[in-house]
């Protein structure tokens, strides 16, 4: 059972910013050592980054672009309104090679270009493919940054041990007064938003949840709560299994529930999303047990086709 705490928003956390996330949409994106993909689980922590900043402050702004495909495309112009943010980022798609330097350069500029010159400057860049530029080069656009009083954040995934030395002196020649975080995310079982949920991109700073403060009021706790259950009850969604692991206090009862119903917990019953989609594909005819229908589906008209034919004539 989890209690909130409600109350005022804590005022002193709320940092008003703009912040730009850069995405890699680059063809190692295919990839599944991130579950799903590295696509998907990128654009699940980008679902929870927009809405961190958004809710951290009302006057604050969210932008979005891809550093792949055809090029530096901007998807998002900077907005308040997180779900112009999570509708258009399923739409990107993956292809090419990713160019961080152009990416990082072109979230600059729009974030020059902000409405309201009080908000603080950040970029979060995600990385998950070889970064092509040289250390020298992000050394440079580390200090331009850090000159025009620009924030970065960056995660770096999917390529973290080859890219580990160009990020680190890239946000070394960024940081100022620690206001920059570099996290690391290696493949493993864990997901790439869970990770970032107790990190300071999250938490903020001072590491008090402050990047979530307007959710639970009185301080970070009660937000990364929330969000952890948010998290929770999606995995759910998606299958048990994905949160009943062996040391589930649940697992047996749960198994035991299952085992009454004739099934197992790995049986499509319980998965809502896997049995629609059974039922979707049995609709179109496509599946072992359905073959036999659709052939006699399909003879039956042709029968029927010949019969008229005949009448015909």
């Amino acid at each position: 059972r989890v209690a909130l705490r409600l109350g005022a928003p804590d005022l002193r956390s709320m940092v008003l910013e703009a912040s730009f996330l850069c995405i890699d949409n680059s063809d190692y994106m295919r990839n599944g050592d991130h579950a799903p993909s590295r696509m998907e689980a990128q654009l699940d922590a980008v679902n929870l980054l927009s809405g961190a900043k958004t809710q951290s402050n009302p006057e604050n702004v969210v932008g979005l672009l891809s550093t792949a495909g055809r090029g530096v495309e901007v998807q998002v112009a900077l907005t308040g309104d997180v779900g112009q943010v999570l509708s258009l980022s399923h739409g990107i798609k993956i292809g090419g090679n990713a160019n961080l330097s152009a990416g990082i350069q072109v979230a600059q500029l729009s974030l020059k270009h902000r409405q309201n010159k009080n908000q603080r400057q950040r970029i979060i860049v995600f990385v998950g493919s070889p970064v092509q530029e040289e250390e020298a080069a992000l050394v440079k656009l580390g200090k331009k940054l850090k000159k025009n009083s620009v924030a970065m954040d960056i995660i770096n995934f999917g390529e973290e041990a080859e890219n580990a030395a160009k990020l680190e002196a890239l946000l070394n020649a960024v940081n100022s007064d620690d206001n920059s975080h570099l996290v690391t995310v290696p493949p493993g079982p864990h997901v790439l938003s869970d990770i970032l949920l107790s990190s300071p991109i999250v938490q903020g700073e001072d590491g008090a949840g402050a990047a979530m403060a307007g959710m639970g009021g009185g301080g970070g706790e009660g937000a990364a709560t929330v969000l952890h259950a948010l998290q929770y009850l999606r995995k759910v969604c998606n299958h048990p299994l994905l949160v009943l692991d062996e040391a589930h206090p649940l697992r047996a009862q749960c198994e035991a529930a299952a085992a009454a119903e004739g099934c197992t917990l790995h049986s499509l019953a319980v998965a809502p999303k896997l049995e629609a989609l059974r039922q979707l594909l049995a609709e179109c005819g496509i599946g072992a047990a359905d073959a036999s229908a659709a052939e006699s589906a399909a003879a039956a008209a042709d029968d029927a086709a010949l019969a008229g034919g005949g009448g015909g004539a």
